[in-house]
């Protein structure tokens, strides 16, 4: 049997694979690849917020691949098929664990290695490296923890531990509620706990103080968010989020649906097909509970788990009800849905008097069975076609304007100031703040010497910027109300000059025009962040990159015999101009 069930994820890995080769890089991607080339292997780095996520198991693969080559579809391909392999053996295995050596686990077996339902976080890299992970972590603490109920020996218990944490480290907003949840529900529902009621107490206790330490851990990280919220969201919002995803998204795409895609994430399906998905829904359910003693209780696991995962996932996305209606937010209910099948189907381990009733002639069963997984399995690959497709176009475009910005960078003159830029399509528009800005996301497209100053950009008369092709390098303008001198120059007082120009924060350059009668340098200061600057003489402009946020701008003229006309100035974001 285990030979079918590595015949079943070969063919999942090929159909992945297929679908990768559309694929590309996307969003979150270019922060994700640009923070692992520019930031050091280090406790910062691994437990640094990122978009409201501590997530070091994601952000170790992500430096792994890197590494590898930034910006190597192949590499991050092969990472996503090892990940996905890896999460298609877990729940392989949580099923062998709780119902044994049964040719009946590959149905749903087969229902999590081909729904689509997983298809939008394993196509994006930087939504895949916490999906794929908590999937593992799910369906090897299951597997873990049943392991303990039925032994009582505490090594699996530190073991169904371990996997938890693993799960924290991938994806804590989910973990800290999806994994106790489930596990508590299967142990209430499936397993006398009298017996051991002291030892799960411990056990229970033990995962408690895990994910209270790693929550405190994560909300100490919150004041380093860049303009996204998290906080409870109004209930009116709320509430429609959940009647989409639960009501339209989940049953429909675990069915093999939607067909039709919106906008690369939402599933769109036609009316008739939704109520297609619920109809297959309660015809399961009522043959199940027809049947099966206690197929209740698999309902019931599958009637709480998933509104509970969404309550972390609309906090995190509490200004924008759309980003929590994702389909990909829902990948990892897939061991889930196979773990609640199975319960619902077949006896546990060692169970007795399974069902209610005798069950009819098994060739009638397997035609049903067959028949029932060929139309779900026409449907996916029917999705599965028009999401790749769907997405196909912004993803070629987006490889197209990485392969041109590598060679520009390239080909560029040896020093060249290369200055920070939001990227110019809207699939690159994910990162908050400056995460999204060119000296993260393109750097490590450049040679290493130029990587460096794009990082870490200094003054500069002649700034550059990518034009909106990634073809050229061409000069840099400011966007941004101008500040002039009200006399014609700012005063220079004791070599000090103050120009009224406010800045709060973030990624910025200060423009100033001058007129100096020498050559002269100069300290310019904004809030506690100080640059040393050179003012040419004549007349001309300074550019100035700043991040620290400052009521005004001062300077210090470090030759005392030089009058330095500061005629106005602004802070802006640097575009072509």
């Amino acid at each position: 049997m285990f030979g079918v069930a590595l015949v079943l994820v070969a063919a999942q890995l090929v159909w992945r694979g297929v679908v990768l080769h559309r694929g590309g890089f996307f969003g979150d991607d270019l922060n994700m690849v640009g923070r692992a080339a520019a930031e050091p292997f280090g406790l910062d780095y691994l437990f640094g917020v990122y978009s409201a996520h501590v997530m070091p198991v994601g952000m170790i693969a992500n430096k792994v691949v890197t590494s590898l080559g930034a910006y190597n579809w192949t590499v991050t391909a092969a990472a996503l098929l090892l990940f996905q392999l890896a999460a298609s053996l877990a729940v392989y295995r949580m099923l062998r664990v709780l119902f044994g050596a049964r040719w009946a686990i590959l149905v749903p077996f087969s229902l999590y290695l081909f729904t689509p339902l997983a298809l939008p976080a394993f196509y994006w890299w930087a939504a895949a490296v916490q999906a794929l992970p908590l999937q593992i972590a799910i369906a090897m603490a299951v597997a873990s923890h049943v392991t303990f109920l039925r032994s009582g020996r505490g090594v699996d218990a530190v073991v169904t531990g371990l996997w938890f944490l693993f799960g924290l480290g991938s994806f804590h907003l989910k973990a800290v509620f999806a994994i106790p949840l489930l596990l508590v529900l299967v142990t209430v529902l499936y397993f006398p706990v009298r017996e051991r009621l002291r030892s799960l107490a411990v056990v229970f206790g033990a995962y408690a103080v895990m994910a209270g330490a790693y929550s405190i851990l994560f909300l100490l990280q919150l004041d380093r968010l860049h303009g996204q919220t998290v906080g409870a969201p109004a209930s009116e919002v709320a509430g429609r989020a959940m009647a989409r995803m639960l009501g339209v998204t989940l049953p429909v795409l675990a069915a093999g649906g939607p067909g039709p895609w919106w906008y690369k994430f939402y599933a769109v399906p036609p009316q008739l097909m939704i109520g297609a998905a619920w109809l297959l829904v309660a015809v399961v359910v009522a043959v199940t509970l027809f049947f099966r003693r206690g197929a209740w209780k698999a309902w019931l696991i599958l009637t709480v788990y998933p509104p509970l995962l969404m309550v972390p996932i609309l906090a995190g996305r509490s200004l924008d009800r759309a980003l929590g209606e994702e389909a990909r937010y829902l990948a990892d209910v897939t061991p889930v849905i196979a773990l609640c099948l199975a319960l619902a189907m077949l006896p546990l381990l060692g169970e007795t008097r399974p069902y209610r009733r005798r069950i009819p002639a098994r060739a009638a069963v397997r035609t049903a069975c067959a028949l029932l997984a060929a139309g779900v399995a026409a449907c996916s690959v029917y999705s599965a076609h028009r999401y790749v497709t769907g997405t196909e176009p912004g993803r070629a475009e987006i490889r197209s304007y990485l392969a041109s910005v590598r060679t520009t960078l390239a080909a560029a003159p040896p020093g060249s100031d290369v200055y920070p830029q939001q990227t110019p399509y809207d699939q690159f528009g994910f990162g908050y703040g400056d995460e999204g800005l060119s000296n993260l996301t393109l750097s490590p497209l450049a040679p290493p010497e130029l990587a460096a100053l794009m990082r870490n950009p200094r003054p500069a008369a002649a700034p550059l910027v990518l034009d909106r092709t990634g073809r050229r390098l061409v000069p840099a303008r400011l966007t941004g109300p101008y500040v002039a001198a009200p006399g014609g120059c700012f005063p220079q007082r004791g070599g000090m000059i103050s120009v009224p120009l406010t800045h709060k924060g973030g990624m910025v350059v200060l423009g100033l025009d001058y007129r100096s009668t020498a050559r002269t340098a100069a300290y310019v200061r904004v809030g506690e962040q100080e640059t040393e600057v050179v003012f040419e003489q004549g007349t001309g402009r300074i550019h100035i990159p700043f991040t620290a946020p400052g009521a005004s701008v001062r300077m210090e003229i470090l030759s005392a015999d030089t009058q330095v006309c500061v005629i106005g100035g602004l802070f802006g974001g640097p575009v072509p101009r």
